[in-house]
């Protein structure tokens, strides 16, 4: 018995009937099966989305050292007034 189908499941999507032409022209234009087409999408946004969050990481990191430097010239202005 084959093990590659047991962790699959079916997906069923009630779309517009323009959308569905769309995603055949868009898919067929590729060279690739509407699957193929849809699951490579999903696999792209999914990439962004953790670009996304990983330039978002890095942000966050920006501004929480810039405000710990903050915090600590603050500590030495004090200090030194001292």
């Amino acid at each position: 018995m084959g093990q590659a189908h047991h962790d699959m499941v079916r997906l069923s999507l009630d779309i517009p009937a323009e959308q569905h032409v769309h995603l055949k022209m868009m898919a067929t234009k590729k060279g690739m099966s509407m699957r193929e087409y849809i699951l490579e999408a999903l696999a792209f946004k999914e990439a962004a989305e953790e670009e996304e969050d990983i330039e978002m990481d890095n942000t966050s990191f920006r501004k929480g050292l810039k405000r710990i430097r903050k915090e600590r010239y603050q500590l030495a202005k004090n200090l030194s007034k001292r």
